[in-house]
């Protein structure tokens, strides 16, 4: 898949904060970090950082005065990530870079994060050796990635499968793609890494509105393109698909994710 696949605009890149950080990668980040204790005055990277929910809460979690960098291949990702940077003891760096060629030395950090973009990565086994290249020897990696489809994303699939069209159902199963914990592993190890079995975060997302959550997602290109009667038809679909975890006017859907750690050899 091309790389240009995931440049984001300004306006998605806003929309990813205000909707999908809230509702999944906050969350995530936060219970990520809850699992993790990090040395003080350790230098960390966050890889495919995104709007960086999880830099952030990896400044918060490091003790003393360290080294916290976030990356991304979104300039636009970047900008918002550097807009909502908390004052913290720790040298903050942010840089926008393909994951397979990193502007940082060899053996630079101490740990590494990726959430939620190995499965995106064209060249998972090239990615997960730079990321080797700039951790030290017995340095550590944290990663997570989907282990199920989530329920909202698996009715979303269906309902543009009927409505809109197969590519835009597997743009909606994209991000559970890659989410097999013995492949994972395989890739870890042959990119000089000793992985110890997965960990599980289980989170439960919440949607108080659906639409907007929807029409934050990369197809909502696909929904507009297809008009507004077809986009609400899809929504309803979904929501009438997701009815069962109503609670209260608010749909709480459970999403599960691996967690794993692998120490670089």
């Amino acid at each position: 898949m091309p790389i240009d696949t995931f440049r984001l605009t300004n306006a998605a890149a806003r929309k990813y904060q205000d909707h999908s950080v809230p509702a999944m990668f906050g969350p995530l980040a936060k219970a990520t970090m809850e699992r993790v204790s990090l040395p003080a005055n350790a230098s960390v990277i966050d890889v495919a950082c995104g709007t960086g929910a999880l830099t952030r809460e990896i400044a918060k979690a490091l003790p003393g005065k360290g080294v916290v960098a976030g990356v991304d291949l979104n300039d636009t990702m970047i900008d918002v990530a550097q807009n909502m940077q908390p004052e913290t003891p720790h040298r903050m760096i942010w840089d926008v870079c393909d994951v397979c060629n990193m502007p940082f030395g060899a053996a630079e950090f101490d740990f590494a994060f990726m959430q939620q973009g190995l499965q995106f990565f064209p060249d998972k086994p090239a990615a997960l050796v730079e990321v080797g290249r700039v951790l030290k020897p017995g340095g550590g990696l944290y990663i997570t990635c989907w282990r199920a489809i989530s329920p909202f994303n698996g009715a979303l699939a269906d309902a543009l499968h009927r409505y809109v069209s197969p590519e835009a159902a597997t743009k909606a199963r994209a991000p559970f793609s890659f989410r097999d914990g013995d492949v994972i592993a395989d890739l870890l190890t042959s990119a000089g890494f000793a992985p110890e079995p997965p960990g599980a975060i289980i989170l439960q997302r919440q949607f108080s509105d659906l639409a907007a959550q929807i029409l934050a997602l990369p197809i909502e290109a696909d929904l507009r393109a297809a008009g507004d009667d077809i986009t609400s038809t899809v929504i309803d679909e979904v929501a009438q698909d997701l009815g069962k975890f109503d609670q209260d006017g608010t749909l709480v859907v459970p999403q599960e994710a691996h967690l794993f750690f692998a120490t670089k050899l």
